[in-house]
């Protein structure tokens, strides 16, 4: 500082110098690198601030180049010394789309002497990580994040690592073809397995954000077989870095088997390891290594195949239908994996840079069906989560939908993002429908179209298939705080509000960190005649979403006045923020207060913007109140609702 005094800031056991750059434990130094420490002293220079992640990276790079999301490495090493050394690792917490904050107390010190004492609020927010769902239920968050690695990675090292992920498809896809349909061996036979993330036996590997992409393109390779089930790539997103047993992530995800691959490279020369592990028992089903060059992967991808299979089966010749590879193009399946991982993480700006890659893909390679549907379907988002909501953009979707189907005609993926497109944006509940029962068809291990079924059964009101769709959800995904909350949802609208609490419980029981369960609670317990409670939920929702201030004016409100003072003031404070305002939420808190004038203005409004949220007001119990509006009888018609 100017004064010439030297500061320490203290939190918890930890002391940091900010002019020195060290941390101490207690009166040990902590080994953590320089750029942790100079960005853990940039969030602790305001507890409780938020800091944007350009700021951060403008603050602690200034003079170089540095990918945004080589910032969530940093910041989950960080986490993971807290954790370490017995501190809650949510002293920083992730505000979505917005940036990160120090959430403990945060003492200034000269030689042991406190001067300033700073609190913060004490939630806390989960890096966001949303499976594919559908946002008019709930977006989905999970634990962890994923990084860009900073380490400069030549072309050659790049392209081997990602050809190891090639090596694993084939072969692990194999031994599991085999296994999966035999009975011989201890042990039920196979019928779930997770694939763990993929790790690395140098301990200094820097190569994390190219491992998970690897991950993820087993788990998708993987889940197009039939008789087993592979938990989807947003579970096993959640022990992502995780220092956890296998045996014990497989335990919790409810599986008979996991896969533990690694990889090693020295110079031009890779080395495979795989490992397929019963639950049940530790057994070890089997295993291999695989020698290889870098400049043969192609052709080694087939061999290794071959060799497992004859290894199990010597009257196996050929490599069997998972040796067919969605590209044969190297580069246009490095975009790929690029735009995958950037589809996963689900804020708007990983998710425009996931349609750069998924246009470059499909660039390099014309007939790759896959690149067209993840470019489609990540354009939907967009438009779904409220984003970017120009039809125009809908529109393309649907072109690059028409272009993979046309590549695949069976492409579960597109299927399912087409029939999301039917419902939400087109409401053509018939085609929906049926594009969505192909989809379940083509591939009925996908938590996936199971829920977007589900959605359209919900928004139709056939509540009880719903109730079925999600379940089947939830045994393929157990932890899927998605899946559990939309199951809440359905006997939200069923009017089945005490099974909704116990759902809803279940599903804070997961994960009580993020917000979307709270804001669907709160309307459960409203219906309930709970008003209080339910604006308590209202209230923490706030908290999670970032909305501190909003939050807090609420609280006060309710401590004043009556819980329906305090939505018409949650309703003035949106109208007064209009390009963030979301019409369908304005309507149905505008039944709260008995204002059914501006109830239908509002999903007039939804409906006139095609709002993806418009096709719920048939099944929200909410608008009940509205059923014998002429107006609303004319919305239901307009969206082709019964």
């Amino acid at each position: 500082m100017d004064n010439g005094i030297n500061y320490l800031r203290e939190f918890g056991k930890f002391r940091i110098d900010p002019e020195k750059r060290v941390l101490w434990y207690e009166n040990e130094p902590v080994n953590l690198p320089l750029k942790e420490i100079e960005l853990l002293c940039v969030l602790t220079e305001k507890g409780g601030e938020v800091y944007t992640k350009e700021e951060l990276l403008n603050r602690v790079w200034a003079d170089s180049f540095v990918e945004e999301s080589n910032l969530s490495r940093h910041i989950y090493q960080i986490r993971k010394i807290f954790r370490e050394y017995g501190e809650s690792e949510d002293l920083i917490q992730t505000v979505p789309r917005r940036g990160y904050r120090f959430a403990g107390e945060v003492r200034e010190t000269t030689n042991g002497d406190v001067v300033i004492e700073k609190h913060t609020s004490t939630q806390t927010l989960i890096e966001i990580q949303y499976d594919a769902g559908d946002q008019a239920l709930v977006s989905e968050h999970t634990n962890g994040s994923l990084a860009l690695s900073g380490t400069a990675l030549t072309p050659m090292r790049v392209m081997s690592l990602l050809a190891v992920g090639s090596i694993l498809l084939a072969s692990i896809a194999f031994v599991w073809n085999y296994r999966a349909g035999s009975n011989s061996g201890p042990g039920a036979e196979i019928k779930s397995i997770a694939v763990l993330p993929v790790k690395s036996f140098s301990a200094s590997s820097n190569d994390e954000e190219l491992r998970l992409r690897i991950t993820d393109a087993l788990i998708t390779r993987l889940g197009g077989m039939d008789r087993v089930a592979v938990r989807p790539t947003s579970a096993i997103l959640l022990f992502a870095g995780s220092e956890q047993d296998g045996l014990e992530i497989g335990k919790s995800l409810k599986v008979d088997a996991i896969i533990d691959a690694r990889i090693q490279q020295e110079g031009e020369r890779l080395r495979v390891t795989i490992q397929l592990i019963r639950v049940a028992t530790g057994e070890h089903i089997w295993s291999e290594t695989f020698d290889g060059q870098t400049n043969q992967i192609l052709n080694l991808q087939d061999m290794i195949a071959t060799k497992v299979l004859r290894s199990l089966d010597p009257a196996v010749s050929g490599t069997g239908e998972f040796a067919k590879r969605p590209t044969e193009i190297a580069e246009a399946y490095e975009a790929y994996l690029k735009g995958r991982y950037f589809w996963t993480k689900r804020d708007e700006a990983s998710m425009r840079k996931a349609i750069d890659y998924f246009k470059q893909a499909a660039a390099l390679d014309p007939q790759f069906s896959e690149a067209f549907s993840g470019l489609a379907d990540t354009q939907h988002l967009l438009f779904n989560y409220n984003i970017d909501v120009r039809p125009s953009l809908v529109a393309e979707a649907k072109e690059n939908l028409r272009r993979a189907l046309e590549l695949k005609p069976d492409s579960s993926d597109a299927l399912i993002t087409l029939g999301t497109i039917e419902m939400g944006f087109d409401w053509n509940w018939k085609a929906a429908e049926e594009t969505l029962k192909r989809a379940v068809t083509a591939a009925p291990n996908s938590p996936l179209a199971h829920m977007r079924y589900g959605a359209l059964l919900v928004r139709i009101r056939r509540f009880d298939e719903a109730k079925f769709a999600f379940e089947r959800q939830i045994e393929l995904d157990p932890l899927s705080v998605v899946g559990n909350t939309n199951l809440g949802m359905a006997l939200f609208c069923k009017k089945d509000f005490a099974a909704a609490d116990m759902q809803y419980k279940k599903t804070l029981e997961l994960d009580n960190k993020s917000g979307a369960p709270h804001w669907l609670l709160s309307r459960n317990l409203w219906q309930q005649g709970k008003k209080d409670a339910s604006i308590e939920a209202i209230v923490r929702a706030l908290e999670l979403d970032g909305n501190l201030q909003l939050a807090e004016k609420i609280r006060e409100k309710t401590i004043a006045s009556t819980p329906a003072e305090a939505i018409e003031l949650l309703l003035h404070e949106w109208r007064m923020n209009p390009p963030g305002t979301n019409p369908h939420n304005l309507a149905y808190l505008s039944t709260y207060v008995n204002d059914t004038e501006m109830a239908v203005q509002w999903l007039a409004k939804s409906i006139k913007e095609r709002h993806p949220w418009s096709a719920w007001i048939s099944a929200a119990p909410e608008f009940e109140i509205l059923r014998g509006d002429p107006r609303y009888l004319s919305m239901l018609q307009e969206l082709n609702l019964p």
